[in-house]
């Protein structure tokens, strides 16, 4: 009889725990990591090639709720600088954080992103109910939460998300959506470029802080990639993650 009370009384603790836990809103915190190859042509490429970086980290965060969330940088100065020593004097390279903020409609399916790009901003909107992801069967865990993977279908390069239906919110890092839950982990072209969640918070939400962003020019998705692509060859760069940019210098 004793042991029948316990486990009567050890269930009414667990549910009133769960009851008071909302796990439909809170804050997550992402490492991500964009690696990329600067090749310099000509000149003397070969005493510089060694200097450049191979990838940049910076830290961003997701504030959610069940109707939306808002991806932004948690600081919004994370540009770097690096001075190196030759025998010609000293080179300085800088890498720049884009001003991106993400507002995502999870109730009406739209994402509204204000990117920067060549120190103009613009405000993209898109329509995410399009993307189709296919379960792969994986499972693990990532911060205690249980998570699956999932793989994005038909995109032109290998995406990988891990969600957590353990939180209900169909939202994730820059923008991606679609998932019965929300994602703590993506890999794009294997390792290319990653998001990976460094600390989960699930606690209330101040609705006024999911505001969407004003700043910048409105243009559809396809003319701001048509914009990306012709910028991109006129200054011959590669084509988004994991990009190789090629300097050409003359002596």
């Amino acid at each position: 009889m004793k042991k029948s009370v316990f486990l009567i009384m050890s269930f009414f603790i667990a549910a009133t725990v769960c009851a008071q836990t909302d796990n439909t809103q809170g804050q997550v915190k992402y490492e991500v990591v964009r690696k990329f190859e600067i090749k310099i042509q000509g000149g003397d490429a070969a005493q510089f090639q060694n200097m450049l970086p191979k990838e940049r980290k910076s830290n961003k965060e997701l504030i959610f709720n069940a109707d939306a969330s808002l991806y932004q940088a948690i600081n919004s100065n994370q540009d770097e600088e690096a001075v190196h020593e030759t025998q010609g004097g000293a080179v300085m390279i800088k890498m720049m954080e884009p001003n991106e903020i993400i507002y995502s409609d999870i109730k009406s399916k739209i994402n509204l992103e204000q990117r920067e790009f060549m120190t103009r901003n613009f405000l993209v909107e898109t329509i995410t109910d399009t993307a189709q992801w296919k379960m792969t069967g994986n499972q693990k865990a990532i911060l205690g939460f249980n998570c699956m993977e999932a793989e994005l279908v038909g995109s032109k390069k290998k995406t990988i998300a891990w969600f957590t239906p353990m939180i209900p919110v169909s939202t994730g890092p820059d923008g991606y959506t679609g998932l019965p839950g929300l994602i703590l982990l993506m890999d794009i072209e294997d390792g290319k470029t990653t998001y990976t969640a460094q600390n989960v918070d699930l606690k209330e939400v101040d609705p006024s802080l999911l505001k969407k962003p004003k700043d910048g020019k409105r243009v559809t998705r396809k003319e701001f990639n048509k914009i990306v692509e012709e910028k991109r060859k006129e200054m011959n760069m590669g084509q988004g993650d994991g990009a190789t940019v090629i300097i050409r210098t003359t002596r």
